[in-house]
């Protein structure tokens, strides 16, 4: 009987897999990347990038074609690039997607609903925003980028980046941020600078739309609001001189008090860091040096801390998703009435900074 079983398993998976859709790169035009641009009389251009193997697979070095179409839509876009080509086009391994701050201003809330509908997009996918032509960016791998494409460079530019000072993103996490309740999705800024691409900030939405902008210098204190993490660096003024702290270990609590009608949030944050840089510092390394050098940081974060909530305010966002929290922690909680008051709410933030070592002085 057992052997019964195996036989009409083993059957039933060999009829799946042959159902399975096989896309390979010399049959079909697989794109990697994708980018949106505001076009003509309210059209929307859309560029991707088609990795080229020399060989007979991925394994092999490769080129970039490039083709562009505009359209009235995002589907549009994409059956007019195949018009364009030969193969037929797929998109299972899309693994960046951007759009132009541009477009992302005055709205992409329809791109989003496709993106959040479409069963061939990884959730795992990453998007960005550039300050500029998405289409430049494409289209210009940076010379000194070790990958041989640009969707490789740019999706290990935002994976990199959001290991260290950029909070982390992706197609589900954003997805997730929009469509939740009490809560804002944000997005990495990416901008062309001389030959080569960087991350520049951080873009905030209010549902489809970019309604605000924080420049790199700020997303490590973004981060520190938003979630746990290890990793980055953050230049603090000091003395006339400079410090660069080595975050070890950063971890951040929300407690709610008062009442539905008024409540009040208590942000806790401890960061435990290295000094692994100190320039136009002229001073011992001492413990006492190391507690000024605590409160400064102290300083430093919470002047930041508070500068960002204040103006998540005046832009009526919630990208720290305070609103979602306090959705699942009060009975009888109003949403409407939260977003009401939202510009009077009260958040106190605390952080703790210990400077557990001393690196380089000069």
């Amino acid at each position: 009987m057992k052997a019964k079983i195996f036989l009409v398993s083993l059957i039933a998976v060999s009829l799946l897999s042959g159902c399975i859709d096989h896309s390979s790169v010399e049959e079909n035009a697989i794109i990697q990347m994708a980018g949106y641009d505001k076009g003509e009389n309210k059209r929307i251009r859309g560029t991707v990038s088609i990795p080229q193997y020399e060989g007979s697979g991925e394994g092999s070095p490769a080129t970039e074609v490039y083709l562009t179409a505009s359209a009235d839509g995002v589907k549009e876009v994409e059956e007019e690039i195949q018009k364009q080509s030969s193969k037929p086009i797929s998109i299972g391994k899309l693994s960046v997607t951007l759009y132009s701050m541009e477009l992302a201003e005055e709205g992409i809330s329809d791109i989003i609903d496709i993106l959040s509908r479409d069963p061939r997009i990884s959730r795992n996918m990453f998007l960005g925003i550039v300050d500029g032509d998405t289409k430049d960016v494409i289209e210009s791998k940076p010379s000194s980028s070790q990958e041989s494409t640009s969707s490789r460079h740019l999706k290990g530019l935002i994976d990199t980046n959001t290991q260290y000072n950029f909070p982390k993103t992706n197609l589900h996490r954003f997805l997730y941020s929009y469509y939740a309740e009490g809560m804002d999705p944000f997005l990495p800024i990416i901008i062309p600078k001389d030959s080569t691409v960087e991350l520049d900030g951080l873009a905030f939405f209010k549902g489809g739309a970019v309604v605000g902008t924080i420049p790199e210098s700020k997303s490590f204190p973004f981060r520190m609001l938003k979630e746990n993490f290890k990793r980055g660096m953050q230049k603090i003024n000091f003395e006339g001189g400079t410090i660069m702290l080595d975050n070890i270990g950063s971890s951040v609590n929300y407690e709610m008090k008062g009442t539905v009608d008024d409540p009040e949030f208590d942000i806790k944050i401890d960061l435990k860091a290295e000094v692994n840089e100190m320039v136009g510092i002229n001073r011992e390394a001492t413990p006492a040096l190391a507690k000024e050098i605590e409160k400064a940081s102290v300083d430093f974060f919470e002047k930041n801390a508070d500068e960002l909530i204040q103006m998540f305010k005046e832009k009526e966002i919630d990208p720290l998703g305070l609103g979602n929290f306090a959705k699942t922690r009060k009975r009888n909680f109003d949403l409407t009435k939260w977003k009401d008051n939202y510009s009077d709410l009260k958040v106190n933030v605390k952080i703790n900074v210990e400077i557990t070592e001393y690196g380089i002085f000069s």
